[in-house]
């Protein structure tokens, strides 16, 4: 894989945070409810761990391993019969439809052992989680955010994921065209200027798109655009503004655009956006 940046353009507008919640033995199932605006990573150090979600059972990890949730995804944990782990819960964008938060399957194990530029920061994790040094806490939130961006790396690199964004971007004949939507949603794309972009026949284009990230080009560069938007309502951004900011040529077409993607306008979007962060 060459060395396109195939993740700034993303985390640029997407930072991660991230808060770690556990670090002890779990001798008890854990169970996460269905999150909207948080996602979960969890460690585990030595042990085993089974893990279930959304009614099914995707299978049992040993430490050192990682189980990666980045869409808010209901999940169980069942220790075998007990593990060392940290758990930690994340932001990244969920409430604003971040493609990086929208990938099936909803919960990826990750076997540290089958993944090396991911080994060095976990053992950094584990170390700084496990001890008593002063600004511990500090520590960890600060490791965690790069830790988002290596898992990242991770299933781009190996393609772990069978469809989607990480698929799209894994693509050297599409990461040109993905790239130049996350970098430049304010530009009048068209079918005919992505395949331009990436080298390739509208046909062929459209029809390589959709296979690897399951939806149309321009289906994706809406959802991106309104994930953008999104952001930028709630910092209280005028429509004037955001709407040329993300590609439309008048406040009045991104609200239609906007209204039938979200079923609601803006103005009321942000009202049920504020409600979620401060029921």
């Amino acid at each position: 894989m060459n060395a396109i940046d195939r993740l700034t353009p993303l985390f640029e507008r997407f930072p991660p945070t991230a808060r770690v919640f556990f670090s002890d033995v779990l001798c008890n199932q854990f169970v996460a409810q269905v999150d909207s605006t948080k996602g979960h990573i969890h460690w585990v150090r030595s042990g085993s761990v089974e893990v279930v979600a959304e009614g099914r059972a995707v299978g049992t990890i040993s430490g050192p391993g990682v189980i990666f949730s980045p869409r808010g995804t209901a999940h169980t944990l069942v220790p075998k019969p007990q593990a060392e782990i940290v758990c930690a819960e994340f932001e990244f964008g969920q409430r604003f439809k971040n493609p990086l938060t929208s990938l099936n399957p909803g919960v990826i194990l990750i076997g540290v052992a089958d993944a090396p530029e991911i080994e060095a920061i976990h053992k950094l994790l584990m170390d700084e989680a496990f001890s008593s040094r002063c600004g511990k806490a500090f520590g960890v939130n600060q490791l965690l955010q790069y830790f988002v961006l290596v898992v990242f790396r991770y299933l781009i690199r190996t393609e772990a994921i069978p469809a989607g964004i990480t698929k799209a971007l894994a693509d050297e004949r599409l990461v040109k065209a993905v790239n130049s939507m996350h970098a430049e949603p304010e530009r009048s794309w068209t079918l005919e200027s992505l395949a331009d972009v990436a080298g390739m026949s509208r046909a062929s284009f459209a029809n390589h798109f959709r296979e690897a990230a399951q939806t149309t080009p321009l289906e994706y560069l809406t959802d991106w655009r309104i994930s953008l938007a999104q952001s930028k309502i709630v910092r209280g951004v005028p429509i004037k503004t955001i709407a040329k900011d993300v590609g439309y040529s008048s406040p009045g077409a991104f609200t239609r655009v906007f209204t039938k993607r979200m079923g609601c306008s803006p103005r009321d979007w942000l009202a049920s956006s504020m409600l979620v962060q401060d029921p």
